[in-house]
């Protein structure tokens, strides 16, 4: 296969819809931001979507095979031993053989993670991927990391993900000196576990903005940037904020009939996805964007827009700077 030149992979079986709205999508891509993006997944699938289109937009397209789909729930170790063609595979595998500069998927999470992390490997000292951004609508440009690759974490991880968290913050929001925090139970120093106070000790070393420590009632204030906790804890705060604003606005929406209300309601305390279609996956050696399985076309794109950005702005490369200086700074 030719090496291609800027193009982005794009598992078209991935989400909730798959083809229906991936192919879409990668047309729109194409033609909006002026990316290649090549078509993972079942080739008579996508062709059956492309004959919508003129002859001269499908022909830019690029379609790669592949065998299977890893289903939400489905273990992502297993999945990659038995579905080893399965689509997000096959997508992940084009980077790493330096046929695609990054890829994007909308399927299994865990499956997207996995593949990105076999793959690619992890930046040294890092035992798996990480995954994290703007998760609470209340606060959309705050990055929480991790949201639960994670979930038995040490210190000097936690501080990893701080250095990481930084160069987000000043990737996606542009912040010049972004107050970096930990979450705990209380914003006092020598609040919380034996974990955060570690953390705590080895964060105030750093040439970061460690703010401190956060409480969870102020994560709704945009208080800070970046927040910074273990993936066991970040993913229940995840899941509860999400179960608690779909509650809520189910509520409203059946007792006072307000839908614009319920809505608002739902989108500020679920994940800030439209506007980045998806997050990268952070601590790996490549380019790889989860997002989220009901994305509808303008998502995707964003997704994918997503990816361009991080591939421009030397996103592998920024992160090994960051950990290397944090690690510096905070060496025992």
């Amino acid at each position: 296969m030719e090496k291609f030149n800027g193009v982005i992979a794009l598992d078209a079986m991935g989400g909730d819809y798959g083809p229906n709205v991936t192919v879409p999508a990668a047309i729109k891509a194409i033609t909006e931001l002026g990316i290649k993006v090549a078509l993972v997944g079942d080739a008579s699938e996508i062709n059956t979507e492309l004959e919508k289109y003129p002859k001269e937009i499908s022909e830019k397209m690029k379609i790669i095979p592949s065998e299977g789909v890893v289903m939400e729930g489905e273990s992502p170790v297993s999945a990659y031993r038995n579905k080893p063609k399965a689509s997000v595979f096959i997508s992940a595998g084009l980077v790493k053989q330096g046929h695609a500069d990054g890829f994007v998927s909308m399927g299994s999470s865990g499956a997207t993670l996995a593949a990105a992390t076999i793959l690619f490997g992890t930046i040294e000292g890092i035992e798996r991927g990480t995954i994290g951004g703007p998760v609470i609508g209340y606060s959309p440009e705050m990055i929480l990391l991790d949201l639960g690759s994670n979930v038995d974490t040490k210190p000097n991880q936690l501080v990893d993900f701080a250095a990481i968290g930084d160069q987000v913050s000043k990737l996606m929001f542009k912040k010049d000196n972004p107050k970096v925090a930990l979450l705990s139970v209380g914003s006092e120093k020598g609040k919380g576990n034996i974990l955060i106070k570690d953390s705590y000790e080895l964060l105030s070393k750093s040439s970061l903005n460690f703010v401190g420590n956060i409480e969870p009632e102020d994560l709704f204030e945009q208080k800070v940037d970046v927040v910074i906790c273990d993936g066991f804890v970040g993913n229940i705060l995840l899941k509860i904020t999400e179960g608690l604003g779909k509650k809520i606005s189910n509520e409203i929406s059946e007792k006072t009939e307000n839908k614009e209300l319920a809505k608002e309601i739902y989108n500020k305390t679920n994940i800030v996805s439209e506007s980045y279609g998806g997050g990268p996956i952070f601590g790996i050696k490549g380019i790889g964007i989860i997002g989220h399985g009901s994305s509808k076309v303008d998502t995707i794109v964003s997704a994918i827009n997503t990816a361009k950005i991080t591939i421009e702005n030397n996103w592998v490369e920024k992160q090994i700077e960051a950990i290397n200086k944090i690690r510096s700074e905070t060496k025992e």
